[in-house]
């Protein structure tokens, strides 16, 4: 979670998802199986672990946290994004010129190849302070994760749409590796759909809700569309390990500097937002670990963040599915005006 704007014992159980409680919504049924729960806390206890020092911009940590990333992407067989994983921008100030790299991969699509959902965490941290490691465990190694472990199920059975896995470097920097991307791919503009930004979805041991926002969806979706995302959302809210909450609070407290947080630009769903593209962000808000050496493996709500990984999938498997119907029933309808001219 960005530091200038603030963003938003394990139980291993076998979950499997329902379909929608809706008569035109398909089965959303996916591979959440007990050996993939692992993976997933295992790839967020290594990325958090002090062996990665906290994941500093432009540090050797950082580098090692890039070649975890690469190796695992490598092993899922999930592809390197225009033959490269890693894609490298500059931060240059006054003293000195730092280069960070965006992780990048990516599953084509089966009815939309040339359009893309993108999917994004960044993974960066704060690095160590006074001789503590800022470990980041549920920001961001926490989206991190999932990223991969969505990575590995999209690649096993790809959606409608292209996806784009980014791994955002410079996060915790004004959003550097957002800014890059966007400017790296300034011609692919247009054939993005949809910016899906995880930051910070395991919480603290006391999380009980996972909140979102979400930008311009009706540009994508019917009015059937909207209301049966709602639904599916709906059936969230008051979940017993997880309740998805729409909107974040803001810190309390005398003096805090997050009481007027501009929630739109406070994670890299902001810089797509910018550039025109429809978003939506997962988050948990402010806790008491947020930005302290104390925001480690041990400390997340871990229960809470395999379900929150569920509830997410969930909604990106239907967003794929509602964008390309819509899509489909605006075609027809543009061939059909054009039929009658």
């Amino acid at each position: 979670m960005s530091f200038i704007s603030f963003k938003v014992s394990v139980l291993f159980t076998f979950v499997i998802f329902t379909s929608i409680a809706c008569s035109k919504a398909e089965n959303l049924e996916a591979p959440f199986i007990k050996s993939d729960n692992i993976d997933v806390l295992r790839h967020l206890k290594v990325l958090s672990s002090d062996k990665f020092a906290g994941r500093k911009f432009a540090s050797p940590a950082s580098l090692q946290s890039q070649s975890y990333l690469v190796d695992t992407l490598k092993e899922l067989a999930v592809p390197a994004f225009k033959n490269s994983y890693r894609h490298s921008f500059k931060k240059t100030d006054i003293f000195q010129t730092k280069q960070g790299t965006n992780i990048i991969a990516y599953v084509p699509g089966t009815d939309h190849a040339d359009e893309y959902i993108i999917l994004s965490a960044h993974y960066d941290h704060l690095g160590a302070k006074r001789g503590k490691v800022f470990n980041g465990a549920d920001d961001n190694a926490s989206g991190t994760a999932a990223l991969l472990h969505y990575a590995k199920l999209i690649k096993q059975q790809p959606l409608k749409y292209s996806v784009i896995f980014l791994f955002t470097d410079g996060e915790e920097i004004n959003l550097l590796g957002a800014k890059a991307f966007i400017a790296q791919q300034d011609k692919l503009r247009k054939q993005f759909k949809l910016n899906i930004n995880l930051d910070m979805i395991a919480g603290s041991k006391q999380t009980k809700k996972l909140r979102f926002i979400s930008r311009d969806l009706e540009k994508l979706l019917s009015e059937e569309g909207i209301e049966r995302f709602n639904h599916l959302q709906a059936q969230f809210k008051n979940d017993s390990t997880v309740r998805l909450t729409p909107g974040f609070r803001n810190a309390s407290g005398a003096g805090s500097s997050l009481k007027r947080t501009n929630w739109r630009m406070a994670s890299d769903h902001g810089i797509f937002s910018r550039a025109g593209l429809p978003f939506i962000y997962f988050g948990v808000g402010p806790h008491r670990n947020y930005h302290t050496e104390f925001d480690d493996y041990e400390h997340i709500n871990h229960s809470f963040y395999l379900a929150a990984t569920t509830i997410i999938f969930k909604q990106i498997i239907y967003l794929d599915k509602a964008i390309s119907e819509n899509s489909y029933k605006l075609s027809a309808k543009e061939k059909n005006k054009e039929a009658h001219l």
